[in-house]
């Protein structure tokens, strides 16, 4: 079943109620994915395990949520992005209340892969039900706050987790995610239309031979530009109504390509095409500079136990929850140039390029990240390793996560942008990959960290994405070379 409108055309209301639950549902998933690392304290005790094999709940969890993109993309472009987001939610509260009543270690871990694997749908869903809703000029702006909401949970989650494992213990924990998770599958229903959109060819503007192949190798800058005469004329041809969206809520089908071609030929495609997409340089190194941002928080989070509940923090639950919170102050810092920075950036070598868009314009907006995220990887270590006061690495801390507003905002929009046709195979295999990056990074933390050292571990992190982050250098220039000859198989 796909949307009967474009919806770009949705009332301003519909597109930012589906906004606010899909950004719920990204809390959602972050906040129980992270915030139990506070509670490490209180799940030895009960379950008489150490913080290193702790860690796996975490680290297993963010490995499930990237291989779920394989799975629920092609399901989606199948059957429709709503109802798959429904069914993934539904899985996503099944495991939390399995969570809630776990006896020992592998079944709350077998709980944790479940819902992960729920949750993961909508790592890759989300950025693309965004970009069917909004156009270019506001895309990077609904992703900042898309990303806002991804940081918040593994940043924020883990205060409320503090807390409430202090005063209750951590099942609690688990019961609040159940409550929000169910109110949020409900509002869901409600507010989020289908938006797997397939419109007819002759809807959109004539252009000449150069401007097609600009409008194929760039993403949503050539969709809005738009004359008004087309526009007026789609318009005409699409009248939303409150009764017709109502009524759509409530319909599941299939999408035009799966009734063509079948639904098993046409959803084995859809399982193979992302993976040739891992030769795309450009998807690859999205993945790997939001796997290298993502893998630092989650390592950080990963071992904030282990690091201040000993002397001489001796931090408690609630405590680790609070300094978790500095972290969040550094994305809060970051988040309101994170789009418009991008945007216009973008803006501004557009116009010096003749007027003409690249995706590689919203390249250079790296430079912020490049010169913040390693940094504070640094102060982290240096500060940690000399016992000093828990602010300085709180500052650390905060710096790092800040790379994780800044970095999706400006890679996963270029990723759309560059390759439009594709988008959504793209975002699977850059959200695949960066939690499988992470995944590695946050798994070997512990003896990584034991092996070398809490500096000497966090000056190699710093190294090892200034080197990743540096690859957007090479990408800005030779994008457009890339795209060329990639854009007849993409």
């Amino acid at each position: 079943m796909t949307a009967t409108m474009d919806p770009r055309l949705f009332p301003r209301r519909v597109r930012y109620a589906a906004l606010l639950t899909v950004n719920v549902f990204v809390f959602m998933g972050n906040m129980y994915s992270s915030g139990i690392a506070t509670g490490f304290d209180d799940l030895a005790a009960d379950l008489h395990l150490s913080y290193q094999k702790l860690a796996d709940l975490i680290s297993w969890s963010v490995l499930s949520m990237g291989l779920a993109n394989l799975f629920w993309m092609p399901l989606a472009l199948c059957f429709g992005k709503r109802p798959i987001v429904l069914v993934a939610m539904a899985m996503f509260v099944a495991g939390i209340i399995w969570t809630v009543v776990a006896k020992d270690f592998n079944s709350l871990l077998g709980a944790r892969v479940f819902a992960s694997f729920g949750y993961g749908a909508i790592e890759s869903l989300g950025p693309s039900i965004l970009a069917d809703m909004f156009y270019e000029r506001n895309y990077s702006s609904a992703m900042a706050m898309y990303a806002l909401f991804l940081s918040a949970g593994s940043q924020v989650g883990p205060l409320i987790a503090g807390y409430l494992i202090g005063a209750r213990g951590w099942r609690w924990f688990f019961i609040l995610c159940l409550i929000i998770a169910a109110v949020n599958l409900v509002t869901t229903f409600f507010f989020l239309p289908e938006t797997l959109y397939e419109g007819e060819s002759s809807d959109e503007p004539e252009m000449d031979d150069k401007e097609k192949n600009d409008a194929f190798r760039s993403h949503i800058e050539a969709i809005p530009e738009i004359s008004k005469v087309n526009s007026g004329r789609q318009r005409q041809q699409e009248q939303f109504t409150y009764g017709g969206h109502w009524k759509s809520l409530f319909k599941v089908g299939l999408s035009d390509a799966a009734r063509e071609k079948g639904v098993f030929k046409h959803l084995m495609s859809l399982f193979w095409l992302p993976l040739p997409m891992l030769l795309v340089p450009g998807v690859l190194i999205a993945s790997m500079m939001y796997g290298v941002v993502l893998g630092a928080v989650v390592s950080i989070s990963t071992l904030a136990a282990d690091l201040f509940s000993p002397p001489p923090y001796n931090f408690s639950s609630a405590a680790l929850g609070l300094f978790s919170l500095g972290s969040f102050v550094g994305i809060l810092v970051v988040w309101p140039i994170a789009g418009p920075l991008t945007d216009s950036l973008s803006s501004y070598l557009r116009k010096r390029n003749n007027n003409v868009h690249k995706p590689e314009h919203r390249i250079p907006a790296l430079i912020v990240p490049f010169l913040i995220g390693p940094v504070g990887l640094v102060v982290f270590g240096y500060t940690i390793s000399r016992n000093m006061q828990y602010v300085a690495p709180a500052a650390g801390s905060a710096m790092s996560a800040a790379s994780l507003t800044l970095v999706p905002s400006v890679m996963l929009s270029y990723v759309v942008d560059a390759y439009p046709h594709t988008s959504g195979e793209a975002l699977v295999v850059v959200n695949t990959s960066k939690n499988i990056v992470a995944f590695g990074l946050s798994k070997g933390s512990v003896s990584w960290m034991t092996n070398q050292g809490v500096a000497k571990m966090f000056y190699e992190f710093a190294g090892i994405q200034w080197a990743v982050l540096t690859l957007g250098l090479p990408l800005y220039f030779a994008g457009p070379w890339i795209r060329k000859r990639t854009s007849k198989y993409f």
